[in-house]
Order: C-alpha cells, then sequence, then structure tokens
C-alpha cells in the first residue's frame, strides 16, 4: 500500500466533491461581483504582507479569481478546465484530486512569502492541472485556434520548456513559484516517473545485450580468427571443437604443433 493509498484510507471521507466545479463556480461569482463593482479582486489576491497583518482568508480566496481575459476566452478557459479538473477526479477519485489541489495550494501559499508584497495568483496551480492531465493522457488532442489539432503532450513540453526558462532565467522568488507549482506533480507522478525511467533503462540494456550477441559471429576460424561476418560466403568446417575457415581446412588432420604455429603461437578465440 503505497503513501497516498494510507492517506486516502485514513481521511477520505474528508473529500470535497466536484471540487473542479466549485472552483469555476467560485470565479464565475468573483467574475460577476466584480464586473458589478460589488467587490475587488484585491481584496482576494494572494499578497502575504497583508495575510501577516490579519487577512488570511487571502491564502484561499486567491483560487477564486478568474484568469484575466475576455469573456470569450474566459468561457474557454473555464471549459478547459474544467475537462482536465473533472478527468483528473474520475481518473483519481475525490480524495485524490482534492489533495493535488490541496498541496499545490499550500505549496504555492508557501512560496509566496518568498516576495511578500508580490500579489500571487492561481495560474501555476491551473498549470499543474495542465501538466497532469497531460502526463495521464499524453495522446489527446486539442484544436489549436479550433482547427490545428495538437496533442496534448506536445502543449505540455511547451509548459516545461517555459517553467525551466522561468527557473533559470527569473529572480528566487519565480524559481519557489515554479518549484511550488510542479511540488504536487511530482509528488504525485515523482515514482512513476521514476519507475518508467527503470524500465526504460532496463529496456534499452536488454536490447543493447540482444544486438550485442546478434553481431556475435557463430563460426570462427581457430587459425586467422576469420569469422562467418568478415567471410560470409566461406563455409567453415570443425574437428575437437575448433573451427576452420576453407583457407585453413587442410590444417584439421595436422599435429596441433603445427596448427599453432600456423596460428602465431596461440588459437584464435572470441
Amino acid at each position: 500500500m503505497t503513501f497516498l493509498d494510507r492517506l486516502e484510507r485514513r481521511f477520505g471521507g474528508l473529500a470535497i466533491k466536484n471540487l473542479t466545479l466549485i472552483l469555476i463556480m467560485g470565479q464565475l461569482a468573483v467574475f460577476g461581483l466584480t464586473s458589478m463593482g460589488v467587490l475587488s479582486t484585491q481584496q482576494l489576491t494572494l499578497i502575504p504582507a497583508y495575510v501577516l497583518q490579519g487577512e488570511v482568508w487571502r491564502l484561499l480566496t486567491y483560487l477564486f479569481i478568474p484568469p484575466a481575459t475576455g469573456m470569450i476566452f474566459l468561457i474557454i478557459a473555464w471549459y478547459v478546465f474544467f475537462m482536465l479538473g473533472r478527468a483528473l477526479e474520475e481518473t483519481w477519485g475525490d480524495f485524490r484530486y482534492n489533495l493535488f489541489i490541496l498541496v499545490g495550494t499550500l505549496a504555492t501559499a508557501v512560496a509566496s512569502f518568498a516576495a511578500p508584497g508580490q500579489e500571487t495568483g492561481n495560474a501555476f496551480l491551473a498549470g499543474s492541472v495542465f501538466l497532469a492531465f497531460a502526463f495521464l493522457y499524453p495522446n489527446f488532442e486539442f484544436l489549436l485556434f479550433f482547427i490545428l489539432p495538437v496533442k496534448v503532450k506536445w502543449l505540455a513540453a511547451l509548459t516545461w520548456g517555459m517553467y525551466a526558462f522561468q527557473f533559470i532565467a527569473g529572480p528566487g522568488s519565480t524559481r519557489l513559484m515554479v518549484l511550488a507549482a510542479t511540488a504536487n506533480f511530482f509528488l504525485f507522478f515523482g515514482p512513476s516517473m521514476l519507475r518508467r525511467g527503470k524500465a526504460i533503462k532496463r529496456r534499452q540494456a536488454f536490447e543493447h545485450k540482444q544486438r550485442v550477441e546478434a553481431e556475435k559471429p557463430f563460426h570462427l576460424c581457430c587459425i586467422c580468427g576469420a569469422t562467418d561476418k568478415t567471410k560470409p560466403d566461406d563455409q567453415f568446417y570443425y574437428k575437437d571443437g575448433r573451427g576452420y575457415c576453407e583457407k585453413h581446412t587442410g590444417l584439421m588432420d595436422k599435429p596441433e604443433a603445427e596448427q599453432l604455429a600456423a596460428a602465431g603461437g596461440q588459437f584464435q578465440s572470441e
């Protein structure tokens, strides 16, 4: 039983059902309230300096801030997030999906304190959901610009590349945020990736051994070292466990001393 199995067995009853839908509905509510001027996203964003002043709700409410984009793309973003999140919920079950979101949320909150005065959004957390989906369903296709079919694994590779660039070129706070964004991913998929890497390594070692075995000659002349690989048209003959190519078959019945002299003092071997 894995660590995640033990956690689910003990705390599975605490899982929130339909978490993806709840997050989207929360963002929809915030979008509506901010559009009417009743609420400002500035009151909800994760700003550690304000959290330290007592505004602890920011540790949670930043999850409900909708993407800053036009209405059409906002609807698309919600649709895609719902599709990805529901797929993970159905694959893992409610508890594991809850845990995935919780770890990402906590990691993001902790990393945000590296820059207390800076706003932190939920884009990295949404990105981790996308990467998890891509890992589980790498051949799923998105219609890029509603026209071009692209497998999600290539979009994930692009995302990983962007994260790598941000980690290398960004300031310390950005590096921590990238680590936080991928913490839940590696918690869930790290062991599987290690097992997959070991399996690939074993397969490569086996294939290499097979190639080496296939390249080994079957016949070997004990006099000159010629093989069926170097002389594929030759016939090889055997006597007393030693092989002889066509050129040296005349030595088969000669005394061993004479054969050794012809072989240069030592019989050829692989």
